[in-house]
């Protein structure tokens, strides 16, 4: 993996286009949950459903434990 531009990740205050992002993947993680746990689902297809909602939620971690890490390697 390339290096991390730290910098990128440190702010102060608010930020909007973080937090907008954000927004926008609870919005689709809610919907793919809401799609995985659906009664009218053959198995693969909420197999296929609840894999969409898991790797939303596993980037949403990796955001947010890039934004934690740049804390911590804060110049």
């Amino acid at each position: 993996m390339d290096e991390v531009n730290w910098n990128a990740f440190q702010w102060d205050g608010g930020n909007e286009l973080w937090d907008e992002v954000h927004k926008h993947l609870d919005s689709f993680l809610e919907s793919e949950t809401d799609v995985a746990l659906s009664p009218d689902l053959t198995d693969q297809q909420r197999h296929y459903a609840a894999g969409k909602a898991a790797s939303l939620l596993e980037f949403q971690s990796h955001l947010n434990q890039l934004k934690d890490m740049a804390k911590q390697n804060a110049k």
